[in-house]
């Protein structure tokens, strides 16, 4: 029973690894970043920035179903309002920058023989991270408020032209980026929730 079982199985690995697909390529894109504050009195988000990213994509697809995991090197923005209390009797704008790998992991199905729906798991590591005030004075010191791993969700369309691939995706996380912020000029860190939410436009293209 036990060889019939797994002779059965084994046929039915052959049978989907005979339908599945392999691509591989490069992929590039622009994205719009906007910086969610939570339990902070004095601090609220600002506007949304723009960054970009780029790296290596792989989709191994299997009957009309794909997973897609890629590695993307992503420089993103956001900012932050000081109030009056905190900055001198006048509201303040400091601008966030981080550097990051991100291993996002996209599952995803067709519809038709270009349109793609997908979802998945976000994996970020942070490398480095900047923040300066509206004057221009910078806080060298920044990355001990920051977790250096963080976990999100990421949801999407996508078309699949000839080579080309275009994808457009909504990213969050589901876990804080830090649990408090430093500023310029101010020596006490301001404990806060902050989000990166992020919306990517990308375009990747198939090298076989």
């Amino acid at each position: 029973m036990k060889r019939i079982f797994l002779i059965t199985t084994v046929l039915t690995l052959i049978a989907f690894t005979s339908h599945a697909q392999f691509t591989f390529g490069p992929k590039v894109g622009i994205s719009s970043s906007k910086m969610a504050v939570a339990d902070a009195e004095n601090i609220s988000s600002g506007d949304a920035s723009v960054g970009f990213h780029a790296g290596l994509f792989a989709r191994i697809s299997i009957l009309g179903f794909y997973i897609q995991p890629e590695a993307l090197f992503t420089s993103t923005n956001g900012q932050i309002i000081l109030d009056e209390s905190i900055a001198d009797n006048a509201a303040s704008v400091q601008e966030l920058t981080y550097n990051k790998v991100d291993v996002p992991v996209m599952l995803g199905f067709k519809i038709g023989p270009i349109f793609r729906i997908n979802a998945g798991p976000s994996f970020s590591f942070i490398l480095n991270q900047d923040i300066r005030n509206d004057a221009g004075a910078s806080f060298d010191n920044v990355k001990q408020n920051y977790n250096d791993a963080n976990i999100g969700y990421q949801v999407g369309v996508g078309l699949d032209i000839s080579k080309i691939i275009i994808d457009l995706k909504y990213e969050n996380n589901l876990n804080a980026l830090g649990e408090s912020v430093t500023v310029p000029g101010i020596n006490e860190p301001f404990k806060t929730d902050m989000r990166n939410q992020l919306i990517q436009l990308s375009l990747g293209y198939k090298l076989f």
